[in-house]
């Protein structure tokens, strides 16, 4: 029985493991454990959870393997139909400035889904909006820079220098896939 609920970050990155090959929950906490998705917990308490709520979705199926005994979590039609349309949801400063892990995780589960072209959009888009977000924190930086506590103040030039090895990252990815072009 499907419900209205949607799916969390968590839920998309499970998603997108699950889209990429077919995983075990073991193999799935595996991956939260040793990957960059280290983010999330890897702890059964969440994973499992987190596979029946997909489950429940109708975003992934649970299959057993007939020469391994084991089961195996796929995603299913409309669990590809709903990452897709996550990994194109439009970049907002919000999501830089709050959800910048979720950011690159989009585009990590991208290859297999999208065509290079709109890869490169969503970089160029991402691109563009750090751009935004670095000159408002850059702004406010030196409206403030005098009232700031001395650490608070570092603190926040570690930010934007942050944001800016991002922009860095990003250009080089443009880069990179348009001289990997088919």
């Amino acid at each position: 029985m499907k419900t209205t609920r949607k799916p969390t970050s968590l839920d998309y990155a499970i998603l997108g493991l699950v889209n990429q090959q077919p995983q075990t929950g073991y193999g799935i906490r595996k991956a939260f454990d040793t990957t960059a998705l280290g983010n999330y917990s890897s702890s059964p308490g969440v994973i499992y959870p987190a596979l029946q709520r997909l489950q429940e979705l109708g975003l992934v199926v649970n299959t057993t393997m007939n020469n391994t005994k084991k089961s195996k979590f796929h995603c299913t039609k409309e669990g590809e139909s709903i990452l897709k349309e996550w990994l194109l949801k439009p970049i907002e400063i919000k999501d830089i400035a709050k959800n910048l892990n979720d950011l690159l995780l989009r585009f990590a589960f991208m290859e297999n889904l999208l065509k290079r072209e709109v890869q490169l959009e969503f970089l160029s888009s991402f691109q563009d909006v750090l751009k935004k977000y670095i000159k408002s924190l850059k702004e406010y930086h030196k409206s403030e820079y005098n009232t700031l506590p001395l650490n608070a103040r570092l603190a926040f030039e570690h930010g934007i220098a942050s944001y800016a090895t991002t922009l860095k990252w990003c250009l080089k990815t443009i880069s990179t896939l348009k001289k990997t072009e088919k």
